[in-house]
């Protein structure tokens, strides 16, 4: 209910702010506001148009892109955890100048604009069309859905991110004394490594699962820019006239985000002995 009315609020004052020296400024951003809140409870009543002649229910228009966007989303988060995790552990078992190697590496690749990399990308995969004549994914979405480009594009600032935060976690727990004494019982550096050392790792990947989620979320509005999907941005920018389709949409993005950062401060709490009390 807080979230609905800071939004609900947020799209009022945007719409109402060019009377805020005036004395019915307060009165015209309430009755706003209350006819926002009004219309957001009532989604299932909200009509949008969808053509120059026709018009659609709210939820029925948006359930495509809305879950095209959700795929991406979850696939970019799946993969992004997967490969700063599985880069750190490799690179902790390799020698440390081949270890500072890479975390130059990624330092600049971490420094280079979302839009940038986007766009060098998409500018790769047409420039090896145009010399070989062969389209290894399509670039743009169109006429049709496509994952494989923006998944992979989207994933690489998360994935360094990740990578950054989880090679440093694990060099800190590199010095304590419970790996020494793993050690010391002949048991190998991948061995300390995944049995002892990454359970901990992972407990400060769940404990910024929230950082990871809306770093996640802006890097996929700009990719659906960038590619031209037909997601739920795109969506929210085709009505941004509609304030009550506006605020229907961010509700709908923040209402799944809340629950997975639920779950991962739950995770992140039983993994650290807390018995799966969450502190917020």
């Amino acid at each position: 209910m807080t979230t609905s009315l800071m939004i609900a609020a947020i799209i009022s004052f945007s719409q109402t702010y060019l009377l805020l020296w005036k004395p019915h400024w307060f009165q015209a951003f309430f009755l706003n506001l209350k006819e926002l809140l009004v219309s957001v409870m009532n989604m299932a009543d909200i009509r949008v148009r969808v053509s120059d002649y026709q018009n659609q229910n709210l939820l029925e228009a948006l359930a495509e892109p809305y879950m095209y966007s959700a795929k991406v989303l979850l696939s970019v988060l799946i993969v992004s955890i997967i490969a700063g995790l599985g880069l750190s552990v490799m690179t902790a078992l390799l020698p440390k100048k081949i270890q500072s190697a890479i975390k130059e590496a990624a330092f600049f690749l971490e420094s280079i604009p979302d839009v940038i990399a986007l766009f060098s990308i998409q500018l790769i995969i047409i420039w090896i069309f145009k010399k070989s004549a062969i389209l290894l994914v399509n670039p743009v979405g169109y006429m049709e859905n496509i994952y494989l480009l923006p998944i992979a594009a989207t994933s690489i600032i998360p994935s360094v991110i990740l990578f950054q935060m989880t090679f440093f976690a694990i060099r800190e727990e590199q010095n304590k004394p419970y790996v020494e004494f793993a050690a010391s019982k002949g048991l190998t550096r991948l061995k300390v490594l995944t049995s002892h050392i990454f359970r901990n790792v992972c407990v400060v990947v769940f404990s910024n699962i929230q950082m990871i989620l809306w770093m996640t979320l802006s890097n996929l509005l700009i990719t659906e820019y960038v590619f031209n999907m037909k997601g739920i941005f795109s969506f929210m920018f085709r009505h941004l006239g509609s304030p009550e389709v506006l605020a229907s949409c961010l509700l709908l993005i923040f209402i799944p985000f809340y629950f997975i950062e639920y779950a991962g401060r739950f995770i992140s709490a039983r993994m650290a002995g807390q018995g799966g009390r969450i502190k917020w």
